[in-house]
């Protein structure tokens, strides 16, 4: 398979609909698959890039090019291409069982099954692989993507209680712990994302059949590794100083005054050894004004939620980012419209969006072009309709992107 760049989704090559709208392009039915079988054809340096590139043919005629060049069915075809840690050097000839069960476990979240009809090698050396396979109806996202996380999770606090008139150090600390669910179940909720077990692969029974028993320590591979660090989250508290005029023996009034969270996130594309994504964030509470202590642990939800969230989100759009695909003209009226690799499921969770580039080399920081609108999507990509935007030439395509601004 080609060399890609890194999780870019390219646009697909798709008509006007005369005296209408131009909209994202409608994908194939999103039922239950089609007993349909299409066919595949790709030309490589290689058996197994061959094989890849071949099946990606094939999901393109099922679903669109649109689909087939997502992220997640490309990120799973690169390992079928690409992976060689810890797999057979007999394997990928087209006729072991255990190289084509291999192949079927990373492409069965968009090919249901597959056959090599023809392999060999052309007069010039080139691999040619025909294929036929069953594609299966695809999840919101275009296919799943399995990572592998590395999460620490979040489960402690820290509150530092300050002296009111003396805010140089805290005068006490208390600890505590949090529980609530993983970070892995805000990512499992995109409907794309699955996580790798930390297992030993798939057991099987002594009294399973000899096909069954063949799959006995076999798993999918990771195309990305995400490594979450976190800190203690941290609280301050301030407590009132003593009042002469009413003294009392009882505790004095105490307010929680600030709560925040530090966190570090990387991102590591394990098919082509790239850093995809390093990055430390803090995410800060907005506590009211005379917020009694005894609700810290209200808090610590409160704050442990927004951080997961946040965090969950940088994941997911660094390994799916929502970049423009293609632009043209809105018909009938002014303005502009933009396809994004965005699901409708992930868009309809927004209220506002900002559309904008990575920055440049002098400065990566975001950098906001204007505002986007959401007009309609599918499963796979969205439409938008561009506000604010003083130059619609610098709208790029594939290398503008659609960010979520407020929930």
């Amino acid at each position: 398979m080609n060399s890609l760049p890194q999780l870019l989704v390219l646009a697909s090559c798709l008509g006007w609909l005369a005296g209408q709208e131009p909209v994202a392009p409608t994908i194939a039915s999103q039922g239950a698959a089609s007993e349909t079988w299409t066919e595949g054809f790709a030309r490589a340096t290689s058996y197994r890039a061959a094989l890849a590139e071949a099946l990606e043919d094939a999901v393109g005629k099922a679903k669109g090019v649109a689909v087939a060049r997502g992220a997640a069915v490309r990120s799973r075809l690169s390992v079928v291409s690409n992976y060689t840690q810890e797999l057979p050097n007999s394997w990928f000839d087209g006729e072991a069982h255990s190289e084509r069960e291999w192949v079927q476990q990373q492409i069965a979240g968009f090919v249901q099954r597959y056959e090599v009809v023809k392999k060999g090698k052309a007069d010039d050396g080139q691999w040619e692989v025909t294929v036929k396979a069953q594609v299966a109806a695809l999840a919101a996202g275009g296919g799943l993507m399995t990572i592998d996380l590395a999460d620490n999770d979040l489960r402690s606090w820290q509150l530092d209680r300050f002296e009111e008139g003396v805010p140089d150090a805290p005068f006490a600390k208390v600890a505590g712990n949090y529980d609530a669910p993983s970070l892995r179940e805000n990512l499992r909720a995109t409907g794309v994302v699955r996580v790798l077990a930390n297992s030993a692969g798939v057991a099987v029974g002594e009294g399973a059949a000899p096909s069954e028993k063949e799959k006995t320590g076999h798993r999918l591979v990771a195309s990305h590794k995400v490594v979450v660090v976190w800190q203690p989250m941290q609280f301050q508290s301030l407590v009132e100083k003593p009042n002469k005029a009413r003294p009392t023996t009882g505790p004095r009034p105490q307010f929680l005054t600030a709560g925040s969270v530090q966190v570090a996130v990387k991102v590591l594309d394990l098919v082509h050894d790239l850093e995809v994504l390093d990055r430390s964030l803090t995410i800060a509470l907005d506590v009211p004004s005379a917020s009694p202590v005894d609700r810290l642990d209200a808090f610590a939800v409160q704050l442990a939620d927004m951080a997961k969230a946040a965090v969950a989100e940088t994941v997911f759009f660094a390994l799916v980012p929502p970049v423009v695909v293609r632009k043209w003209p809105a018909e009938p009226g002014p303005g502009w419209l933009v396809e994004v690799a965005m699901s409708r499921r992930v868009a309809e969770a927004y209220a506002a969006f900002s559309i904008g580039t990575q920055g440049s080399l002098a400065s990566p920081d975001w950098r906001s072009l204007g505002k986007a609108a959401f007009v309609q999507g599918t499963a796979t990509s969205c439409t938008f309709r561009l506000i604010d935007v003083a130059d619609p030439a610098s709208i790029e395509p594939g290398v503008a992107e659609v960010r979520p601004a407020k929930k």
